[in-house]
């Protein structure tokens, strides 16, 4: 049915369960015990958060508080998941060390801990998923940095496409490096690894305007294969291929892309001052969950802040930010952005930002984590 394309894999098996118990119901089993693995796969999986999927998620996420999978209770204790269940810990923090097995090349670690009923095993297994997830993210901070330096070298910065490829990089965490080059370059980009056959497997990310699959069709015959959609795709393509497919993807993207879609943009759902950021502000904005793809968090703005002591920084890049506006103060969290280049901390900025419920101590406070800086400007923009 193609009103169910927004599924994912685990969503079409729980509508399929749920039609065939329609049909032949079963005693002691309860289908909806199974919401919580649903709704982890259907935030993992990155599907739209639409139609019947916010209700699966909705739902699963709730179940997940008081799960009886032992393998989630373990993952949620080893990721410190505590209180009321989001999307962004399901995300961020359950999924990753799930996917990290996969990326790891040790996947049925992954189904050994969701499937176990004995806690003690699940633990093993989640600790275990847990030194995956950081293997993981070592293995992509050295190929972030290797690829930042091969940048220098191999692309022109006037190119309007970033293509890498090496032998020394796994191909488990090369579309997660893509991302993150193209969040922070804002270009389309494909990071290849290149196999001892000489055979490399790259993932690529793209920006609005810009259609992946149109740009491998263009480019098929520089390719072994390509799939995918618009946004996130995959190619197979030899060695000795890959400059001639960056020429080929960059040529197309200086065609297609338009003027407007050259600069990165930020669109504002709403401007609001600190004043206006109450614990009864963040239970409504509460009330929108769950928060995914195709239902993103709100990004708000607020105008003339400024800042009440030196950023601090945190251990992975993070910046924590103390913030005043008028007569009210706020600490934000500015991910990853240490190394970033900020306006005159002397002077007033316009900050761009989400929020979300921090909890710690028993006390609970409404966190700003900042998406983007500027010097304040006057204008309406």
């Amino acid at each position: 049915d193609n009103n169910f394309q927004y599924l994912c894999a685990a969503g079409v098996v729980f509508k399929l369960a749920h039609a065939l118990l329609k049909a032949r119901a079963l005693d002691d089993f309860d289908l909806k015990d199974y919401l919580d693995l649903v709704a982890m796969a259907t935030v993992s999986d990155i599907v739209p958060l639409v139609d019947e999927n916010r209700l699966l998620v909705r739902h699963g996420l709730k179940r997940m508080e008081s799960t009886k999978n032992a393998g989630l209770n373990a993952l949620m204790q080893v990721a410190q998941v505590k209180g009321p269940m989001t999307s962004a810990d399901v995300g961020f923090r359950i999924g990753p060390r799930i996917n990290a097995a996969g990326r790891m090349d040790r996947p049925e670690d992954a189904l050994e801990a969701l499937t176990t009923d004995d806690f003690s095993k699940a633990k093993k297994l989640a600790d275990l998923l847990d030194s995956h997830n950081r293997a993981r993210q070592a293995e992509e901070m050295r190929i972030h940095k290797d690829a930042m330096q091969r940048l220098k070298t191999e692309c022109d910065p006037s190119d309007p496409v970033i293509v890498l490829g090496s032998r020394d990089w796994h191909p488990g965490v090369v579309g997660i490096v893509a991302s993150r080059m193209m969040r922070r370059f804002h270009k389309p980009a494909f990071i290849i690894a290149i196999d001892e056959q000489g055979l490399g497997k790259g993932s690529g990310r793209s920006i609005g305007g810009v259609s992946l699959m149109d740009a491998i069709n263009a480019n098929r015959d520089l390719l072994v294969a390509g799939g995918g959609h618009a946004m996130a795709a995959g190619i197979s393509v030899s060695e000795n291929k890959i400059d001639a497919f960056r020429h080929g993807f960059a040529k197309y993207v200086q065609d297609n892309i338009s003027e407007h879609d050259r600069l990165p943009r930020l669109y504002i759902d709403a401007e609001i001052t600190f004043s206006e950021l109450s614990l009864d502000f963040l239970k409504s904005y509460e009330l929108l969950q769950p928060f995914g793809a195709s239902n993103p968090e709100p990004l708000f703005m607020s105008r003339k802040v400024y800042l009440t002591e030196p950023p601090r920084e945190l251990k992975n890049h993070h910046l924590r930010l103390s913030m005043k506006q008028g007569e009210c103060w706020r600490n934000a969290m500015f991910f990853s952005a240490a190394q970033r280049e900020l306006p005159d901390p002397e002077e007033p900025w316009d900050i761009a930002f989400t929020i979300n419920r921090n909890t710690f101590r028993g006390k609970t406070s409404l966190q700003i984590v900042i998406q983007d800086v500027r010097a304040h400007r006057t204008d309406a923009m």
